[in-house]
């Protein structure tokens, strides 16, 4: 079976070694019914990292939904949060470690796990591309974020609607290069 990992954090900055205040990641499946296997929610105490005051403005301008989210469930130390996670990560056996933004979720997480994060730098996959691939085949990353069911900018709901994307855009293109192939 294929499976992956897409993980979305939310975060009170935007440079490695920002402040992380939510981490939300789902497995997934391309080949399984709606394709989301398992999930996994952690909100982080303050942990004395980097702290941007154009990201908390930027979060007080957010929904109180997205606001609330960072408090339930209960926010949980930064040691606690990363050895979860790591044990999430590890028994996934995930093939490829998915992110909205390789250089944003997964560059802040490979800091908060001092360059030896639960996974192999070969595994990253940054969702970018394929949101560029996409729109190419009528996908649209935009009409498909405002249809999208959860809260926005909450790392659990962007996860699982990342993942969800990132299957519809594989079907899309499968059942463009079958139709290709057998020449309809």
């Amino acid at each position: 079976m294929d499976k992956h990992l897409m993980v979305d954090i939310e975060t009170l900055g935007t440079h490695a070694d920002a402040s992380i205040l939510s981490i939300g990641a789902c497995t997934f499946s391309m080949a399984e019914g709606d394709g989301i296997l398992d999930t996994f929610e952690v909100n982080l105490k303050h942990d004395c990292r980097a702290i941007d005051g154009d990201t908390v403005r930027w979060w007080l301008k957010q929904s109180k939904e997205a606001q609330e989210k960072l408090f339930d469930p209960t926010p949980v130390t930064m040691t606690k949060a990363r050895g979860d996670f790591q044990k999430f990560v590890i028994d996934s056996k995930a093939q490829y470690i998915w992110a909205n933004g390789a250089m944003f979720d997964i560059n802040i997480l490979r800091n908060l796990y001092n360059d030896h994060p639960p996974w192999r730098y070969g595994q990253e996959m940054c969702m970018r591309s394929i949101r560029v691939l996409g729109g190419a085949i009528g996908v649209d990353y935009g009409e498909w974020w405002r249809n999208a069911s959860g809260v926005q900018h909450g790392a659990l709901d962007d996860a699982i609607r990342q993942a969800k994307y990132v299957i519809a855009v594989f079907e899309q293109a499968q059942n463009g290069f079958e139709e290709l192939y057998h020449g309809r």
